[in-house]
């Protein structure tokens, strides 16, 4: 599968779902409009398509990959998070980032370790370090986008010292953010419906109780 593949058939899907209203329960759980929703993914879609990027000799900078990630995660922290907990979840941005960057330039140095494909250890990785120091959805989700692009700008200014080149949100790192953010929206979805069946449960057992009374 060519690069930046996965990144497009997320963007596509997510996109449908919530097209449809699938992801409703999610967006009311963040208080985000999903008309919000649609504009942000089909920006992504609209610059991954085109691949906008910038120059900045010798280094190339990727609307999608990079800029619109960030601006993503600079709205979701000033306008969706709670102002008492931002900085702790900055940092825990950063630790996830540090934590991904690791894991790559373990993987490069020593490539017997990659067990798997690194486009499933990463964001494996990354969504257990997140749930790890999170509960709040609209927190994931930022240090989700933010973790995931600085981690990118880390392993490409260390490769930029190997190769002379430096490429920021390239189709490979694309993928790998929208295959988390994939993963992410899975575990979501398990957990509120897990949520909501153990509710369930809990009222059925309650009207039974107030039965035999």
């Amino acid at each position: 599968m060519n690069e930046g593949t996965i990144a497009l058939l997320s963007q596509w899907s997510l996109l449908c779902l919530a097209w449809m209203g699938s992801i409703d329960a999610q967006l009311l759980e963040m208080r985000i409009s999903p008309k919000r929703v649609l504009a942000v993914i089909c920006s992504f879609l609209i610059c991954t398509f085109v691949s906008w990027k910038l120059y900045f000799a010798p280094i190339e900078v990727s609307l999608s990959g990079t800029l619109l990630p960030l601006l993503t995660g600079a709205w979701l922290y000033y306008a969706r998070m709670q102002q008492l907990r931002r900085r702790l979840h900055v940092l825990g941005a950063c630790a996830t980032a540090i934590l991904l960057f690791w894991l790559q330039w373990l993987f490069f140095t020593d490539p017997i370790l990659m067990f798997w494909d690194e486009r499933i250890i990463i964001p494996v990785a990354a969504i257990l370090s997140i749930l790890a120091m999170s509960r709040q959805s609209v927190a994931q989700l930022f240090q989700v986008i933010i973790s995931l692009t600085l981690a990118d700008v880390l392993y490409s200014l260390f490769v930029w010292k190997l190769s002379g080149t430096c490429q920021l949100g390239g189709e490979y790192a694309q993928d790998m953010l929208w295959s988390t953010v994939s993963l992410w929206y899975l575990v979501s979805v398990t957990r509120l419906a897990v949520l909501r069946i153990v509710k369930w449960r809990k009222n059925v057992s309650s009207h039974s109780q107030q039965k035999r009374w």
